[in-house]
């Protein structure tokens, strides 16, 4: 077993630093942010397609307070941008998985971007997540593995990952429901170890490591991203024949009523009305 294996075998992660580049890493922040731009520009939440940070940061609360479900639609949108896709399918990520042991990687459900903030946010669980193991809503492999890459700089006051270095192998802990999803309750012999990290640093850590957030005492927004893989190789997995908590499912009614009209989609496709009309 080689070192870096070993390491990981003994603690349940490894930071690695500098595992994507500066440009990977800014493309992924620039098209979510453009994301909410657009619609702040629709509403003249902001006047600027280019807003400074500071500039940006403080519409993104104004937006936020003014048209929450607008908000979520644009958080929603920025969990299918292509380049936080592509990032999740790296062939080093890839590679790097593979030689921490997860033999046959998939994915196990779809990437995640955050952009945490308090306030961005109706209650301190959605933007500070209590401590729990990602393997209780992935329940798949018991290799499985999380990869956490960092957007911006995350030191402790913008609320830099808390882990506890070797809770990988204490097994599946208790825990309870909240408004979150379920956090494991606080223990005495937990010894939380923060890591403060740089943009496009990688942490490889094992579903079942206990984690939790720090706390952003900023005014800025902590931006990273969230990839979880499963090993089809791995023999619990097959026995228990793939199992997939994970339920994907489209609402039947429209969300905007009468929507589309013919007009609309002619105005889409205006080469195919004149050639009708000729």
């Amino acid at each position: 077993m080689n070192s870096l294996l070993s390491q990981y075998h003994q603690d349940g992660f490894i930071h690695f630093k500098g595992f994507f580049c500066a440009d990977e890493v800014e493309q992924v922040r620039k098209d979510a942010k453009q994301v909410f731009i657009k619609q702040m520009l629709h509403q003249s939440i902001l006047s600027d397609a280019s807003p400074e940070e500071s500039q940006f940061e403080a519409a993104m609360t104004k937006y936020f307070r003014q048209d929450l479900p607008g908000f979520i639609n644009c958080g929603k949108t920025c969990q299918h941008l292509i380049s936080l896709h592509r990032m999740s399918l790296s062939e080093k990520l890839v590679q790097q998985l593979q030689a921490l042991g997860v033999e046959t990687p998939v994915i196990c459900t779809r990437p995640v971007i955050y952009f945490n903030s308090r306030h961005l946010a109706q209650a301190e669980v959605y933007y500070r997540t209590p401590p729990h193991q990602d393997w209780r809503s992935m329940q798949g492999s018991l290799n499985s593995m999380v990869v956490w890459v960092p957007l911006v700089d995350v030191n402790e006051p913008l609320g830099a990952l808390e882990i506890v270095p070797g809770s990988h192998v204490w097994g599946l802990l208790p825990s309870e429901q909240d408004e979150w999803y379920r956090k494991v309750s606080e223990g005495d012999h937990f010894n939380y170890q923060s890591v403060e990290v740089t943009a496009g640093d990688a942490l490889f850590f094992s579903s079942f490591l206990l984690h939790r957030s720090g706390n952003n005492i900023t005014d800025s927004i902590r931006w990273s991203c969230h990839f979880r893989y499963n090993d089809i190789s791995e023999e619990t997995f097959i026995a228990r024949r793939y199992a997939h908590p994970y339920v994907y499912k489209a609402q039947q009614e429209l969300i905007t009523e009468n929507f589309p009209t013919a007009e609309d989609l002619q105005r889409v496709f205006p080469a195919r009305v004149q050639a009708t009309a000729t």
